[in-house]
């Protein structure tokens, strides 16, 4: 089966949802955006993103995992576990169809109770406001031993500030305050899509109250000298960059 919207409640949450209405075609942009080695999206993608949760998922071998918002399913591509379903609110049609695709919402998924060894969130829970909702859902469909991990762009970083002339960087925004950007592109030019900033401890919380146990966080900074020689001094890329604050961030949590 290649997709699936569960019922007349799923549909007409997705079909409000600002994501719905704008990632079709923001998704095709970002597709080509992270593919094409002339912009650091790539870079970004390949030596942060990537590396990082390859890492924290571990050994999936044996494992039954889901990828939520999982576009091409890249990840399950790389992890290769023994079971691999993959979600997202739109059709994926480059997922390999050995990977379970179905279209479905992080807040209202379908999958039965304990269902899940491991469930993989990589830049998806920064794209709608109802956190807990997801969270909730990912901790029912996960097993007990099992584990959630998440990627985020950096709350604290991303979009709160800018970097200077110097590669430091400059806080403009209230980062104790959750709020929303409405115009926000990837990289310059996918989008516009709306972005929610809630601080760090919002997202531990809520993993905490769900039920989760928080077992480890990794923040992943850019090596500047690498990144400037890889991407030919940042061609491609209408974004300051700095290394003196984090990129990514990374939260392993397990369910007992």
């Amino acid at each position: 089966m290649r997709s699936r919207i569960t019922c007349e409640k799923d549909i007409s949450i997705v079909a409000q949802s600002a994501c719905w209405q704008t990632w079709p075609k923001s998704a095709q942009i970002y597709s080509r955006l992270i593919s094409d080695l002339t912009r650091d999206s790539h870079y970004l993608r390949w030596n942060g993103l990537r590396p990082n949760l390859l890492r924290m998922i571990g050994d999936c071998s044996d494992a039954r995992l889901l990828d939520v918002g999982c576009g091409d399913g890249w990840l399950l591509d790389d992890v290769r576990p023994r079971e691999g379903y993959a979600c997202d609110i739109i059709e994926q049609p480059k997922v390999r169809t050995e990977w379970k695709f179905e279209i479905q919402d992080v807040r209202y998924l379908s999958y039965k109770d304990d269902f899940f060894d491991v469930v993989v969130a990589s830049l998806v829970l920064i794209w709608f406001e109802e956190l807990d909702l997801a969270v909730k859902q990912i901790y029912r469909v996960i097993r007990p031993g099992g584990k959630m991990v998440i990627a985020l762009v950096h709350p604290y970083f991303y979009r709160m500030g800018e970097p200077n002339s110097q590669g430091n960087f400059v806080i403009s925004r209230d980062l104790s305050k959750p709020f929303k950007i409405g115009d926000l592109k990837i990289g310059g030019v996918a989008g516009p899509l709306t972005y929610f900033y809630r601080p760090l401890p919002d997202y531990l919380n809520i993993c905490i109250g769900a039920g989760f146990k928080i077992r480890q966080i990794v923040d992943w900074f850019i090596d500047m000298e690498d990144y400037l020689q890889n991407t030919q001094n940042g061609m491609g890329s209408n974004i300051l960059r700095t290394g003196k604050v984090p990129m990514y961030c990374f939260i392993e949590c397990g369910k007992e």
